[in-house]
């Protein structure tokens, strides 16, 4: 299914140009009738039209019907919503290994039940491009966009604990969009216990519609919270990983123990998603060409085509 929704609707009052377009059209091709009339010699006019004498270019005139309704459409930012299954997109894995992931709410911890989850989630996808960060205070790569799920979840594996401390997952978001690159179906899996320390929500978010980047994240841990290492109790922040999904047309998981996230890839796997693409430039240059390809026509006497 397929919607279309724009930028600046405002602008689609232009398109009420059209029929006086089209009247202005008529009545310059009735004038110029009129004017011919005292043109005596009917047989040079004939050898000129090459046959008619009164001709009527309707293909001009779509044509040009065509170039004014692209160049609105681009201005007016038309975007196009389409509902995309996850074969679609190409993954990061983003995974939190900061110190409050040590927490052993869930067994044996919340960074190796992430880990198995992960592991999990690559085996049920089809063939597609998966990356893999893990992330701290900072963000290290590791592993690049690859079809290959054997070297994805061996990058997964070799996530362990952050040598920097805090949470910092607005740069984890920084780094995805970097392994994306180009790539325009980007889906961001985001698992954490959701302890951000650096950037927020706002600041993520901003950054995240702006390039296209859906974020689903998956909140390990529970509401009561577990001890890390250092004896500090962490807490699961649902509010802040709901916030960051719902905002940008992802969804929000929570798994409550490791047997939970056997069921969230049973639910990611009916997800389908809206991807809003903006298709205005593509519109402006398409009407650009048109315009180049009216003036060749015009300027080489090509006013009646058959």
């Amino acid at each position: 299914m397929m919607q279309a929704s724009f930028l600046h609707p405002q602008f689609l009052l232009l398109l009420l140009s059209i029929p006086i377009f089209i009247l202005i059209y008529f009545l310059g091709g009735l004038y110029n009738k009129r004017r011919s009339l005292v043109f005596p010699n009917f047989e040079a006019m004939k050898r000129i039209s090459g046959g008619e004498i009164f001709s009527r270019n309707f293909v001009v005139l779509y044509l040009n019907l065509v170039i004014v309704g692209l160049l609105v459409l681009g201005i007016a930012g038309m975007t196009v919503v389409l509902e995309t299954r996850s074969g679609s997109f190409s993954y990061v894995f983003t995974i939190d290994n900061s110190e409050s992931m040590a927490a052993t709410d869930i067994l044996p911890n919340r960074l190796e039940a992430a880990k198995s989850f992960a592991v999990k989630f690559v085996d049920k996808l089809p063939l597609v491009e998966i990356g893999v960060m893990g992330f701290s205070g900072d963000a290290i790569v590791m592993q690049e966009l690859d079809a290959s799920k054997l070297k994805a979840k061996m990058a997964i594996d070799n996530v362990n604990f952050g040598d920097v401390s805090g949470t910092n997952i607005y740069n984890a978001v920084i780094g995805a969009n970097e392994i994306f690159g180009t790539r325009k179906m980007k889906s961001l899996i985001l698992i954490t216990d959701g302890q951000s320390n650096v950037g927020g929500v706002d600041k993520i978010i901003t950054y995240a519609t702006k390039r296209n980047i859906i974020i689903n994240t998956i909140a390990v841990g529970t509401i009561e919270g577990g001890k890390s290492n250092l004896g500090v109790i962490s807490k699961l922040d649902e509010d802040f990983l709901k916030a960051l999904a719902f905002n940008t047309g992802g969804r929000f998981f929570s798994a409550q123990d490791a047997e939970a996230l056997d069921e969230i890839i049973f639910e990611f796997e009916k997800t389908i998603t809206n991807v809003s693409l903006n298709i205005s430039i593509y519109l402006l240059i398409g009407s650009l060409i048109l315009l180049l390809f009216n003036w060749v026509l015009y300027n080489f006497r090509f006013k009646t085509i058959p």
